[in-house]
């Protein structure tokens, strides 16, 4: 049925209907559905590249327009659980996939935090655990990857901190390679206070000391990132700077749909072998999950600053 939007008196029009008054009540609407989707844990998620499309012009891109407004403080009609589609420019690291898909996990984790104080950034994590391509280092089972080729989880004389050693960090730099440039010109190197576990005397089974390190502009979550709380890894030098990711307050983000186990940053207190993973039920692991275990995938994060 058509609808009357201007009354015409003495010859004078009148607006019937305020658009914009219609469009702020709808907004409104809208935002007041999402947020009570996101207090039960069952926001879907939107795209950030159809909530700023109305920012990005001429050449500009989706990552310019987030890049403008993470300068800028500025994260109004984002939500934790939105996301972005990043298409890979090269298939080097992983396996049977054109794009990934990174969902917004905590605004201002690490703002003016760390001894070189960070600025305003986004963190992002990949929507699920990454398939990995063949040709990778510590490749098993077409497509997993194991943290470590050599059964330990112990650090070396020049670099004392595990993860900087593992196969993982060395397929994070491969991955970063494919993302496009336009994303990766504006993403932080994230730098914390990373854990170190050496010793000349032998392996240690918990973590002995912790430095400043730069972990790159792609790197893995933490223990600390994900549940909020040391589990498996050393108390105190595994946990001492992370904080928990909004993402991850519930345990179906720390699964998603794909149900496979994931790794982290971290390794196990109270091992000389074993490293912290998300196993395939939502639940933190570490047993029988060795550093050479075959049946983990990496789920990549980034700051967007």
């Amino acid at each position: 049925m058509a609808q009357a939007k201007i009354l015409t008196v003495g010859g004078t029009n009148y607006e019937m209907i305020d658009d914009t008054a219609r469009t702020n009540a709808t907004t409104a609407l809208n935002n007041a559905e999402y947020n009570r989707q996101g207090l039960i844990g069952k926001y879907p998620g939107q795209s950030l590249a159809t909530l700023l499309a109305g920012e990005v012009s001429g050449s500009a891109t989706i990552y310019d327009a987030l890049h403008k407004r993470v300068q800028a403080a500025n994260f109004s009609g984002m939500r934790v659980g939105d996301y972005i589609d990043v298409p890979l420019v090269s298939a080097s690291a992983i396996t049977g996939q054109q794009s990934v898909r990174f969902l917004l996990a905590h605004f201002d984790p690490y703002y003016q935090c760390g001894d070189s104080a960070k600025g305003h950034h986004i963190a992002f994590i990949a929507s699920a655990p990454v398939a990995v391509a063949k040709t990778v280092t510590g490749v098993a089972n077409d497509s997993y990857l194991m943290w470590n080729t050599a059964n330990t989880n112990q650090g070396t004389a020049d670099v004392k901190n595990p993860y900087l050693n593992s196969n993982l960090k060395a397929w994070e730099k491969l991955f970063e390679a494919c993302l496009p440039e336009g994303l990766t010109k504006y993403l932080l190197t994230q730098r914390v206070l990373l854990e170190e576990r050496y010793s000349a005397s032998g392996a240690l089974t918990d973590s002995n000391n912790w430095s400043w390190q730069d972990i790159g502009k792609v790197w893995s979550p933490s223990e600390m990132e994900v549940y909020g709380c040391p589990v498996w890894g050393t108390k105190g030098y595994s946990v001492g700077f992370d904080c928990q990711f909004d993402l991850f307050r519930d345990t179906a983000h720390r699964l998603n749909e794909t149900r496979c186990g994931w790794w982290l940053r971290s390794v196990m207190g109270g091992s000389s072998s074993n490293v912290c993973c998300v196993f395939d039920s939502g639940d933190a692991g570490y047993y029988y999950r060795s550093a050479t275990y075959t049946w983990v995938r990496p789920r990549p994060g980034f700051l967007v600053g």
